[in-house]
């Protein structure tokens, strides 16, 4: 490894070998830091020099990471981590003089739900923080590694050796009508179930679930299914037509206080779920970031 002192050494250097291994190429590097792929192979240039080694050999389209390159992973990301903490204001004694700004990914269903409860708790005790709440998707851990991100709440969770995760809830499906639908205020059988005309959830427009499995053991099945992108447009659905909707007891419940529908239990052996809490390691002796979750813990306990 070559010589250098301080002057060789630029923070973003780290941030743009970070880059590289994860996408293993110098576009996908570019666009994840929002910076031009010539920028990009400026700093990979640099980066050689500084440490004696080309760190990237290509292997056709790819960036293959030499040694070198496969044991800076990991350092990498804990150099990055301790600059965060550095950067990131800690919280005195008392968070009302916290100021910060968060990020928390999640499910647009968990959104709606939380948001409020979440933001209300924040504001009485924290009027300085701030909280993008941002549609859930795949690039959540590498935000994590990156910085981007302080939480991610779902259901799918991915096990990394550098993230943590807490169960917040354990939740279950069950049927909503409108108030005055037929099927309120009564008991619903299979066979109501299946005849009923059912609105479910896919982003994808997947049309079968848990509950075609159920009703496919005892010889039934759905013929008349809408699918929605979320749980919530599932609920206003329900809320202005006859249709029968199968969403999370948690959504139903707190959906139910803003519109007209009630829930009715399903007559089927169906899973339940957990939806969990996820974060980096670097936050562990961030008070700041352990003060947020634990008004996140407590706003969804107050969800019942």
């Amino acid at each position: 490894m070559a010589s250098m002192n301080s002057a060789d050494i630029d923070l973003n250097l780290l941030r743009v070998l970070d880059a590289l291994l994860d996408t293993g190429s110098v576009v996908g590097a570019a666009a994840r830091l929002h910076l031009s792929p010539p920028a990009v192979s400026r700093s990979l240039g640099r980066l050689r020099k500084v440490l004696d080694d080309p760190l990237f050999v290509r292997a056709g389209r790819e960036l293959v990471p030499t040694e070198l390159a496969k044991s800076l992973r990991v350092p990498t990301q804990a150099a990055l981590g301790e600059v965060l903490k550095v950067l990131q204001p800690s919280m005195s004694s008392d968070p009302i003089n916290l100021k910060r700004r968060f990020a928390i990914r999640a499910d647009d269903s968990i959104i709606a739900v939380l948001a409020i409860p979440l933001m209300e708790r924040v504001q009485m005790s924290a009027p300085g923080v701030d909280i993008d709440f941002l549609r859930d998707d795949s690039s959540y851990v590498t935000q994590f590694r990156t910085g981007e991100l302080d939480f991610r709440i779902g259901v799918h969770v991915e096990e990394h050796r550098d993230t943590r995760s807490e169960v917040l809830l354990t939740d279950r499906f069950v049927a909503i009508v409108h108030k005055d639908h037929a099927l309120a205020g009564r008991r619903l059988t299979n066979r109501k179930l299946a005849d009923a005309h059912h609105v479910t959830v896919s982003p994808v427009g997947k049309r079968s679930g848990p509950i075609d499995v159920a009703l496919a053991e005892i010889g039934m099945d759905r013929n008349h299914i809408t699918t929605v992108t979320s749980f919530v447009v599932a609920a206003h659905l329900v809320a202005t037509t006859d249709q029968v909707g199968s969403v999370p007891r948690t959504i139903a419940k707190t959906m139910a206080r803003a519109l007209p529908i009630v829930s009715l239990e399903i007559p089927l052996s169906l899973p339940t779920f957990d939806v969990c809490l996820t974060w980096h390691d670097r936050h562990s002796d961030d008070s700041a970031h352990q003060w947020l979750k634990t008004q996140i813990v407590d706003a969804v306990r107050d969800l019942g």
